[in-house]
């Protein structure tokens, strides 16, 4: 009876996790842009961005097409699931909900744990204030007041860093922070190093940033996790003012920066920069240099784009962007793009791919895990006008055999012949694993089955003729 009861409650506790579970999933509408995403461990985090108003919704004017998102949600990377229907966890029902609406951010995983995940600058949006203005109707029939309102809803802080601690589904206030952090800005190019030192270069300020001018910048600074302190890197030869550069680590030390805008003075438009002139910061040296890449297609600059680096170190991965930047944020071309850089100059080439390939995108977020490259959400471009749609899905490429595909296997590759990638450097250790645990397997059969034998035999000879019978 006792058992009967325990196993009633376990079934019982199932079922309420599963609701819960499911409950999570069906309430999430993921498709935003200019979110962060990272991966911790076998889950991939996605966090904030910005999502287009329906036009059904009264509160979609001219000035207010989009609202930004403070939630948070996971996707499991431990087993097999399909593109058309992704398992995410919502976790915007615990204290894992961001503190405020946040976009255009850069996100890195780090620290001394080797598993917070460091937010750096982005838009900080307070959304209780905003959703007072939209029921407010004496600020959204005046359309100047209206703009005024919504320009001080991004004045919520001067932080510049925020820490996501995943096994606490929390966020962490930092406290006592030394030296001078950078002023508040957005779009800025952003990596970290395995000592935990973030390296953060360019970027710009306008309204959404607390700047009455639009502001790029050149500075670069550095960030200590362990040391929790600041500090700026005054060196010569730096590149011009720029934001959405996005930067590739190389496990040489050296940050390659590629694409963005570049501005000549603050309040000035900005250009689209060279894609064929590529800062490189050496953080070795602590020194500016320049490489330069031919290409045999023409390659339109851009910003908004993902640069991703295969496990190879020999090419670099860049899909999408935006083009056209002071007319239409259109589409630019090639979409799917390959710079080779195993020797200079380094060589542009189009990115053949087949498969479920995904639209034109940008403001999308790009993730390496194992095979597997995968590419979620953002804007769908066009070659005509501005973004007017946003991506919901997220799309895998296979990256040893260049195919998009619509199930995510772990470890696995269709290509054949081809060794799966893993998470360690140049060791496939599910191979390593499988050798081992199979030996271990065929060494205690053999040994059980000698042990049995000699039971046996030994049993045979002290009773002849006694019949072994299984117990009933």
């Amino acid at each position: 009876m006792w058992n009967q009861k325990v196993n009633s409650s376990k079934i019982i506790f199932l079922i309420f996790i599963f609701i819960i579970k499911f409950s999570r999933i069906a309430g999430l509408v993921p498709d935003r842009a200019g979110h962060v995403a990272v991966i911790i461990e076998d889950q991939i985090v996605f966090m904030g961005g910005s999502r287009f108003i329906p036009p059904t919704n009264p509160i979609r004017s001219q000035i207010r097409l989009y609202n930004l998102s403070d939630e948070v949600f996971s996707l499991s990377l431990s087993s097999q699931f399909s593109t058309s229907k992704p398992p995410y966890v919502d976790l915007s029902d615990t204290s894992a909900r961001m503190k405020f609406g946040s976009e255009k951010g850069t996100a890195v995983l780090g620290g001394p744990t080797g598993v917070n995940v460091y937010l750096i600058g982005g838009v900080q949006q307070n959304l209780t204030r905003l959703n007072e203005i939209d029921k407010n109707s004496n600020i959204t029939s005046n359309q100047t007041l209206m703009i005024e309102e919504i320009n001080k809803t991004y004045n919520m802080t001067d932080q510049s860093v925020f820490i996501y601690q995943p096994y606490g589904n929390s966020w962490l206030n930092l406290l006592n922070q030394k030296g001078t952090s950078p002023t508040r800005r957005r779009s800025t190019s952003t990596v970290i190093n395995q000592k935990g030192i973030i390296y953060i270069f360019g970027g710009r300020s306008q309204a959404d940033t607390g700047s009455p001018i639009f502001i790029c910048y050149n500075d670069l600074y550095t960030f200590d996790t362990a040391l929790v302190s600041w500090n700026q890197i005054n060196v010569s030869n730096v590149p011009s003012p720029r934001s959405h550069a996005v930067p590739v680590m190389l496990p040489n030390g050296k940050i390659l920066y590629i694409g963005g805008v570049s501005q000549t003075q603050p309040g000035m438009d900005a250009d689209l920069v060279d894609m064929n002139e590529i800062p490189v910061f050496d953080t070795v040296s602590s020194t500016w240099s320049y490489k330069y890449a031919s290409q045999s297609i023409i390659v339109q600059p851009r910003i908004a784009h993902t640069a991703t680096l295969m496990p190879d170190n020999n090419e670099i991965i860049i899909i999408g962007g935006n083009s056209n930047y002071q007319l239409h944020l259109t589409t630019a071309s090639p979409i799917f793009l390959s710079l080779n850089i195993a020797k200079e100059p380094y060589v542009y080439s189009e990115l053949i791919t087949s498969g479920d390939k995904p639209p034109p995108l940008a403001v999308h977020t790009a993730n390496l895990y194992q095979n597997y490259l995968i590419i979620a959400f953002g804007n769908i471009t066009n070659y005509a006008t501005d973004p007017t749609e946003i991506n919901s899905r997220i799309y895998l490429l296979d990256i040893q055999c260049k195919t998009w595909e619509t199930t995510f296997t772990p470890s696995k590759s269709i290509c054949s012949n081809v060794p799966s990638i893993t998470n360690g450097p140049g060791i496939n250790v599910g191979m390593i694993a499988g050798i081992i645990v199979g030996s271990i397997v065929v060494v205690t059969v053999i040994v059980a089955a000698i042990i049995y034998i000699i039971c046996y035999k030994n049993r045979s000879d002290e009773n002849p003729g006694t019949n072994i019978e299984r117990p009933k």
